[in-house]
């Protein structure tokens, strides 16, 4: 699997970083406004687990799912003294028939982006999620600014409209094979959803603050770093901003109620 090389040092190379703590604080705090106290939650590419435990640590019953094995195996030592969290085994592109009900799902940081189509998935996850039941997502954005102006003024320009082209290969060493990745707008993100959830929430996550492949040049300047981040967390109100952001976070219901 694609991302069993990165499992070892994943929580070392990117959860532990402070932008990286940053986004994810901001997507924590959407998630503990809808999942409370003996709610049950469906993660599609929990990782290494560290949302599945924030979510359980709060008394939330998580079934955390990915589709690297060795993702799975970090997240369950992690995991091992928390008893709300079961962790399955799941591929994205082979859904299997399971009949459980969940008060609603999330993904965070560009599970969505190794799919081409999304219309399945939604259908899939309608019989599953509870009617009014939330559907939430951390999709890499398809203009990113932060990217485009860093590589460009670097001579980089590769990198720097790789989110502009149809798909994007992901290759994390020669050893493994390439996963292609694709960059959906909140708008058709929300298009392929529609006929079983309907968008409430979308905000930007990291318009101001760098890509992951340029957290160091932002985390070794302390000021300069707590600046951006205090403004970061400002454009949460400015949806529009979405598309250009590094990520966005975006939220579906499956039933009509109201956008919070």
């Amino acid at each position: 699997m694609v991302f069993d090389s990165l499992a070892p040092t994943y929580d070392q190379d990117f959860t532990e970083s402070p932008i990286a703590r940053c986004l994810r604080g901001r997507v924590h705090a959407r998630l503990i406004r809808h999942f409370h106290a003996g709610a049950s939650v469906l993660e599609l590419g929990c990782g290494t687990g560290e949302d599945a435990l924030f979510l359980a640590n709060r008394g939330i019953h998580v079934t955390a799912t990915d589709a690297s094995e060795q993702m799975l195996a970090v997240a369950r030592v992690k995991s091992a003294n928390q008893p709300l969290i079961e962790f399955v085994q799941l591929n994205l592109r082979q859904l299997p028939d399971q009949p459980q009900r969940y008060d609603g799902v999330f993904a965070n940081f560009g599970v969505l982006n190794c799919l081409d189509d999304w219309r399945p998935l939604a259908a899939w996850l309608a019989e599953r999620v509870k009617p009014g039941g939330i559907a939430a997502f951390g999709v890499m954005s398809p203009l990113c600014l932060w990217e485009i102006a860093w590589h460009g003024l670097h001579g980089d320009f590769r990198t720097a409209s790789r989110r502009l082209r149809k798909t994007t290969p992901f290759q994390p060493d020669l050893g493994s094979e390439a996963v292609p990745i694709r960059y959906p707008s909140p708008r058709r993100l929300s298009r392929h959803f529609a006929p079983h959830f309907r968008q409430t929430h979308v905000e930007p996550l990291g318009l101001l603050l760098p890509p992951s492949d340029g957290y160091g040049v932002i985390e070794k300047r302390a000021r300069l770093l707590s600046v951006l981040t205090a403004l970061d967390n400002k454009t949460a109100t400015l949806p529009i901003l979405a598309p250009f952001a590094d990520h966005y976070w975006i939220e579906f219901s499956s039933a009509s109620v109201k956008a919070q």
